[in-house]
């Protein structure tokens, strides 16, 4: 009788979820690691620019004061968000919580699709609730000028709990001769500007312009560019006709004059520059899309949907898009490097955000003239922040379209 052991093993079928087609770009997309070093600092600044006004500011978390009443202690810091500061944290927890709940069910095997509709919905809710709370605790609309780092010198204040950069973007140090264009030392880790500010706070707070611009003008672009691609590569006929050559007459504006035009009537405003990249970005968004949507309402699959009577906008919304969306994020990534690259542009000229807001441009030219006056150590942080994000963003980009080439996912 032969023995048990002798038998070939009998292997299990795996009861694993297959990994989805994203998830195989994705793993693709980030096998060399010069990829990931750059998508690992594309995030990192994503990151400080949700959480900079936690991290540099001159306002403490905490601090002791002296009253009428004795001691009383105070939070300046969190009571000194703005409305925007708020929303932003609360959009950044959403999108955590999304990209969180998504990967559980990648890793928790066999999770159903309903539990993870709840999830993102309790993540949504969550991040509502607390941030409303937040909102109507702390929030105020008064503006506090206190100087703390004085009141601590006075002894009317005392256990301070300073950010890590306890500077913020518009603040000054004492005009002395010393404090003005001061080389990097302990007290300012990068250094000071001509008016007596710390460059590394306005570094990290000029991190949230350059991603802010960049990725609601792209939001912008893309929810243009997806309903006109959309539409005129699913109708076809009169559509497709009109649509391309509203294409056209858009892609004809040049931006950054139209830009300039509205800084010269109306001023200089951040929203209006996302509005502006997003309105005259789209186009390309929506020519990639028509194509996808032309050659797929042709497939089976698709007319088996219309013969079922399904309603239009889940055809072309649930079943179409998710199929023809892959070469239009590849192309976001590149028109987010675009849109860093016009801002900072603007900026440099003197005629982008409005200061005292930093930007990386307005950064380098307040470095000076290298013909006559230049620092160069305030000209260095910002050049190579920029030239970094939009390398990275190209980069990734490169990295992207080469992994959803459907003969190099293995």
């Amino acid at each position: 009788m032969t023995e048990l052991s002798a038998h070939p093993a009998i292997e299990t079928p795996s009861t694993a979820p297959p990994a989805s087609y994203w998830t195989l770009a994705i793993r693709k997309m980030l096998r060399p690691w010069l990829v990931k070093i750059f998508a690992a600092y594309i995030a990192a600044v994503l990151l400080i620019s949700l959480t900079v006004p936690l991290l540099a500011s001159g306002k403490p978390y905490a601090i002791d004061i002296h009253t009428g009443n004795g001691w009383v202690t105070r939070y300046p810091l969190f009571a000194d968000l703005t409305t925007r500061d708020y929303l932003t944290f609360i959009a950044g927890a959403v999108i955590i919580g999304i990209v969180v709940a998504w990967r559980l069910t990648r890793v928790v095997e066999m999770m159903r699709r309903r539990s993870l509709r709840l999830g993102i919905a309790g993540v949504l809710i969550g991040a509502g609730i607390l941030g409303g709370s937040a909102l109507a605790i702390l929030h105020h609309n008064r503006f506090d000028g206190t100087d703390y780092r004085a009141l601590i010198k006075s002894g009317m204040a005392k256990n301070a709990i300073f950010a890590p950069i306890p500077w913020g973007y518009a603040e000054m140090e004492p005009l002395s001769k010393n404090a003005i264009n001061e080389l990097p030392s302990w007290h300012h880790w990068l250094g000071t500007d001509r008016s007596g500010r710390d460059v590394l706070a306005r570094m990290l707070w000029a991190s949230r312009v350059a991603m802010g611009i960049g990725f609601v003008s792209q939001a912008i672009a893309l929810s243009l560019g997806i309903i006109v691609g959309a539409m005129m590569g699913y109708f076809g006929g009169i559509f497709d006709l009109l649509g391309m050559r509203l294409v056209e007459m858009v892609e004809a504006i040049p931006t950054f004059f139209l830009i300039l035009t509205f800084i010269a009537i109306f001023g200089r405003s951040i929203l209006m520059i996302m509005v502006i990249l997003g309105v005259t970005g789209w186009t390309g968004y929506a020519r990639f899309l028509r194509a996808e949507f032309l050659r797929i309402r042709q497939l089976d699959y698709i007319v088996a949907a219309r013969a079922t009577g399904m309603p239009l906008w889940r055809i072309m919304f649930r079943h179409m898009l998710p199929n023809g969306l892959t070469p239009v994020l590849v192309s976001a990534s590149f028109g987010l490097a675009g849109a860093v690259t016009i801002e900072s542009s603007l900026s440099y000229l003197g005629i982008g955000v409005r200061p005292p807001t930093p930007s990386w441009g307005g950064m380098l030219n307040a470095a000076g003239n290298p013909a006559t006056v230049f620092h160069w150590f305030e000209a260095l942080p910002p050049g190579l922040a920029l030239f970094l994000i939009v390398l990275a963003f190209n980069i990734v980009g490169e990295a992207l379209r080469d992994a959803i080439d459907p003969k190099s996912l293995s």
